[in-house]
């Protein structure tokens, strides 16, 4: 579990809100973004993109927060990813990375559909390495959260 901003930390743009919070707040936004009833309508790509900060909100908070990445983990060992052959053969993390990529780009989209891809992107893509391009939205995303929490 990470804190964002230290709750004596009067630096902070928003006060503490802790990664807890962060995941909290995050995830209210996309729920009702998505329902789109209320004042905030997020579109395919804003739902995408909130998801994306909402699943990396996840991993950071631990606790309950870390059941869906677990759920994603789950998933991605059953169908070989990473490990022994599936019912797909042997599938490279940096192949399911791409084939994430390429469903975003090219699948017929709705803000639920991009919320979930955008939430298993957040679980998916840091697995591929410090090294590997699928890495630095992540990094980005949490260097900015510790900025607005710091």
């Amino acid at each position: 579990m990470y804190v964002i901003a230290a709750p004596n930390s009067g630096g902070a743009v928003l006060g503490f809100m802790g990664s807890g919070g962060l995941a909290l707040c995050l995830t209210v936004l996309l729920v009702f973004g998505v329902m789109g009833k209320g004042r905030i309508k997020l579109n395919t790509g804003r739902a995408g993109l909130v998801a994306f900060l909402a699943g990396s909100s996840f991993t950071a908070a631990g606790k309950i927060w870390a059941s869906p990445q677990q759920v994603v983990e789950q998933g991605w060992t059953g169908l070989g990813v990473g490990g022994a052959a599936g019912p797909f053969g042997e599938i490279g993390i940096g192949a399911a990375c791409t084939l994430l990529l390429i469903l975003m780009l090219a699948a017929p989209l709705n803000p639920v559909r991009a919320s979930v891809l955008g939430i298993v992107a957040a679980f998916t893509w840091p697995t591929a390495g410090d090294g590997a391009i699928w890495a630095a939205p992540s990094q980005f995303v949490a260097a900015v959260f510790m900025m607005i929490g710091g």
